[in-house]
């Protein structure tokens, strides 16, 4: 997910990165509001470098079903 795509995705990210990741509180997202690099900083903050790459793979995901672009790991097919 780029920065663009992020940006997009925020509002949709907001409620279930909270709900999952709750090391991440409402100053952070106010912080975050869609930047990726901010977000990858809170991260890195909150969790540590081994879990913030975890949080991203989450985050990827969900952006991933969000969109329907989705690149199948076994397959390394994209699917629209």
């Amino acid at each position: 997910m780029n920065t663009e795509q992020f940006e997009q995705f925020w509002e949709q990210l907001k409620v279930p990165l909270k709900a999952k990741w709750v090391g991440i509180s409402d100053k952070d997202l106010a912080e975050i509001e869609g930047n990726l690099d901010t977000f990858r900083t809170i991260l890195s903050k909150r969790y540590g470098e081994l879990r913030k790459d975890e949080v991203l793979r989450w985050a990827h995901q969900r952006y991933c079903h969000w969109s329907g672009n989705y690149i199948d790991d076994r397959e390394e097919t994209l699917r629209m």
